[in-house]
């Protein structure tokens, strides 16, 4: 992780920008406009980003496909990416998902929104992670048997 982590800003708007800056402000956030798949392949190169943030828009094949090619990059595999809709495109959360985002929001999005969700995806999946130690005896029993004998 660099000294000062990255968030690139693909089309977010103007609201959602000033809440990146107040959630992240020891981070540098670079902000990017008019972004395609094709000019990602081209243009931009986001291999130093901790989390990478793209605005919603109307056609949501282009939001896809910025999706799919952000996580085909090289380096990009475990690069937090998150996508906004706009009210209303709720519908597209799970196209989002499936096409590679690690999290979808509606917006507005608050500051402290985005800093638990940066949280949680920086902590990645880790199956069970809520139960762990459930299976522990509460107490001290001194007639268990924890199996093996020594």
């Amino acid at each position: 992780m660099p000294d000062r982590p990255k968030v690139i800003a693909f089309d977010v708007d103007a609201d959602s920008l000033s809440s990146l800056r107040q959630a992240f402000p020891d981070w540098q956030i670079e902000a990017v406009s008019g972004a395609t798949a094709a000019t990602l392949k081209r243009d931009w190169n986001p291999s130093d980003a901790e989390l990478v943030v793209v605005g919603s828009r109307p056609d949501l094949t282009e939001v896809l496909s910025l999706c799919r090619g952000l996580r085909s990059q090289v380096g990009r595999a475990h690069t937090a990416l998150l996508v906004l809709v706009t009210p209303g495109q709720e519908t597209q959360v799970q196209a989002t998902l499936d096409a590679g985002a690690n999290g979808c929001r509606v917006l507005p999005v608050h500051a402290k929104d985005l800093a638990r969700i940066a949280a949680q995806i920086r902590q990645g999946n880790q199956p069970g992670r809520h139960t762990l130690g459930l299976d522990r005896a509460q107490r001290e029993d001194g007639w268990r048997d924890d199996g093996g004998e020594g």
